[in-house]
């Protein structure tokens, strides 16, 4: 479960998701990412520190310079997790199906909702 909270923590950040992006073209060393995203030399290594304790960027030394990468491996097993986590339930099946595993007694309390309830508007309006 820590794997998944430090992975949710980590893109909480605009700049972070920014820095993913950009890595996912080449590695890069700090300095450019400095440079194309207009952010601080201090603020970009702090967001890369983030990114590296969650798992999703490798650093690799080269030279002089550390160049950073996105973790391919870490970000397709991230992605598999959340497939099994939203697959099927952010956009559940029209007709009542994918109510399988949901217990007998809530089953019956969603199903004798009356449509134009407060519950059932507050749920629409989340769509």
């Amino acid at each position: 479960m820590e794997d998944q909270v430090r992975f949710f923590s980590a893109l909480s950040s605009e700049h972070r998701i920014n820095i993913l992006l950009l890595l996912k073209e080449h590695p890069q060393c700090v300095n450019t990412i400095v440079q194309r995203l207009k952010l601080t030399q201090p603020a970009v290594s702090q967001h890369l520190r983030v990114l590296k304790e969650a798992g999703l960027v490798k650093a690799k030394k080269t030279g002089y310079w550390m160049h950073y990468e996105v973790d391919g491996d870490a970000l397709e097993s991230y992605g598999k997790g959340l497939a099994k986590l939203f697959g099927g339930w952010v956009r559940p099946q029209p007709g009542g199906k994918g109510t399988a595993h949901c217990p007998p007694g809530l089953l019956k309390e969603c199903q004798t909702q009356k449509p134009g309830t407060e519950a059932l508007k507050r749920s629409m309006t989340k769509v």
